[in-house]
C-alpha cells in the first residue's frame, strides 16, 4: 500500500526530530517532495479557503525542501536567495510547525492532509522585537494586506464589472516588496518569517490567489485569498514587536477598521436596479508607492460597487478583541466578540432603506486563522467581524538540534 501524505510528512517529523544529519537529508527530502506532489495533485485549483490553505502548504514546502538540503551547508550559504546563517535549523523549525499549524486548523485540509501535531512548547516563543525599518515595512504590509484583499471582494462582489488592471498591478507590487524586504534581512527575521512573507510563503501563495482570481473571475478564490491576507498579517503583528517595544494591534485594528466592508448595494423597490454612482473599491488614498513597504491600497472606479466603513463603535470593539486575542484572555475575548457582533448587526439594521446592506454569502468561507472549511458563507453584515470569530493561529518556534 502507497504511502499517504500524511504518511510521509509525519516520517519527516520523526527524522527532524532527531536531527537533520547528513545521513538524513535525502530521506527528510524525499518525503516532503512525495507530500508536495500529493498534494498537488489532490488540490490543483483554489476555489476556496481550504484549497488556499493547501496551496500554502505546497509552496511552504519549498521552503523546508531547500533548508533541509542546505542544513549542513556552510553559514552563509543562500538558501533561495536568502543567507539564513545559523538560522536553517530555526527555519526548518518553523516552516514544519506551520505546516502542521494550518493543517490542524482547518477540517477541509485534514480531509486529505492531517499530519500529527508536536507538544507544545514548554515556553512560548518571544515576540520578535523589530527595528525601525522592519517597523515601517510591517505597518505598511499590515495595512496593504488588509485593503488589496477588500478592494479585490469589492470588484468580485460587483460581477468583475469593474477594471481590475490596476488593483492586480498593487498587488503584484505588493507580493514583490515582502519578497524583497524579506530576502534583504536574513537571519533570524527571514528564519522566522521568510514563509509568512515570501513569495512561496503565505502572503506570496495568497496574493497570487489574489490576482488569479481577479483573472478567472474566481469569486471563491479572491474571498479565500482575501480572507488568508488579513489573518497572515493579524498572525504576523501578534508574533512581532514594534521599535519601541509596543505591539502592532492598534495597526491590525486600524487596518481592519479602514478596510471597506464589501457589501454590494444593491437597488431599491421601484428604482430600476441602476448601478449606485460613485462607488470607491477601496479606502481612498492618493496611488503612490510609500517608502518602505509596500504599493499604495487605492483602488476608485467609478464603476465599483459603493462600500461603506465601520463605525467608530466597531473600531473600537475590533481593537478590544485583538487586545484580548493578544493576551490570551477568553473571558474578554468572549465579551470583545459578543460586543462586536451586536455593534455590526446594529449598524446594519440601521442601513438605509431599500437594501443597500443587503444579506447575502460571501463565497468566502473558514475561519480567519483556523478554518472551519473552505465554503462557510456568511451575510455581508457580519463581514466586519469575520476575521475576528475565531481562534488565533500561533507560531510555536523551537530550535531543534
Amino acid at each position: 500500500m502507497a504511502l499517504t501524505a500524511t504518511d510521509l510528512f509525519n516520517d519527516a517529523t520523526t527524522r527532524e526530530i532527531g536531527g537533520v544529519g547528513p545521513d538524513q537529508v535525502n530521506l527528510i527530502v524525499s518525503d516532503l517532495i512525495g507530500v508536495k506532489q500529493a498534494l498537488s495533485e489532490a488540490v490543483p485549483q483554489i476555489n476556496n479557503l481550504s484549497d488556499l490553505h493547501t496551496h500554502v502548504i505546497i509552496n511552504q514546502l519549498d521552503e523546508e525542501i531547500a533548508s533541509v538540503e542546505n542544513a549542513n551547508s556552510p553559514t552563509g550559504t543562500l538558501i533561495l536567495g536568502t543567507d539564513l546563517g545559523q538560522f536553517v535549523g530555526r527555519a526548518i523549525n518553523d516552516i514544519h510547525r506551520d505546516i502542521i499549524d494550518i493543517a490542524q486548523g482547518d477540517p477541509g485540509v485534514q480531509a486529505l492532509f492531517n499530519p500529527t501535531p508536536l507538544p507544545d512548547l514548554n515556553t512560548p516563543p518571544a515576540p520578535f522585537h523589530d527595528n525601525a525599518d522592519q517597523t515601517a515595512f510591517v505597518t505598511q504590509w499590515i495595512q496593504d494586506s488588509n485593503h488589496l484583499g477588500q478592494a479585490a471582494v469589492t470588484i468580485a462582489n460587483g460581477g468583475f464589472q469593474a477594471d481590475a488592471d490596476e488593483l492586480i498591478a498593487q498587488i503584484q507590487t505588493y507580493a514583490n516588496n515582502a519578497n524583497a524586504f524579506d530576502q534583504a534581512q536574513g537571519g533570524l527575521w527571514s528564519a522566522r518569517f521568510w514563509n509568512e512573507f515570501r513569495s512561496d510563503g503565505t502572503s506570496g501563495t495568497a496574493a497570487a490567489a489574489l490576482v488569479e482570481g481577479l483573472q478567472t473571475h474566481n469569486a471563491g478564490e479572491v474571498a479565500a485569498a482575501a480572507e488568508q491576507l488579513a489573518a497572515n498579517s493579524a498572525d504576523v503583528g501578534s508574533n512581532n514587536l514594534k521599535a519601541d517595544g509596543g505591539t502592532y494591534a492598534d495597526v491590525v485594528a486600524a487596518a481592519q477598521a479602514t478596510a471597506v466592508t464589501p457589501n454590494p448595494q444593491q437597488p431599491a423597490a421601484g428604482d430600476g436596479g441602476g448601478a449606485p454612482a460613485g462607488g470607491s473599491g477601496a479606502p481612498a488614498g492618493d496611488g503612490s508607492p510609500p517608502a518602505g513597504g509596500g504599493p499604495a491600497t487605492s483602488h476608485q472606479d467609478s464603476d465599483a460597487p459603493t462600500t461603506a466603513p465601520m463605525s467608530g463603535a466597531v473600531a473600537t470593539d475590533i481593537a478590544a478583541l485583538i487586545k484580548a486575542l493578544l493576551g490570551g484572555d477568553a473571558h474578554a475575548i468572549d465579551a470583545a466578540v459578543a460586543a462586536l457582533g451586536a455593534d455590526v448587526r446594529g449598524n446594519a439594521g440601521g442601513s438605509n432603506a431599500g437594501g443597500n446592506n443587503g444579506a447575502g454569502s460571501n463565497g468566502g468561507g473558514g475561519a480567519a486563522n483556523t478554518a472551519a472549511g473552505g465554503d462557510q458563507g456568511q451575510d455581508h453584515v457580519d463581514q466586519s467581524a469575520h476575521h475576528f470569530e475565531h481562534s488565533h493561529h500561533h507560531h510555536f518556534e523551537h530550535m531543534w538540534g
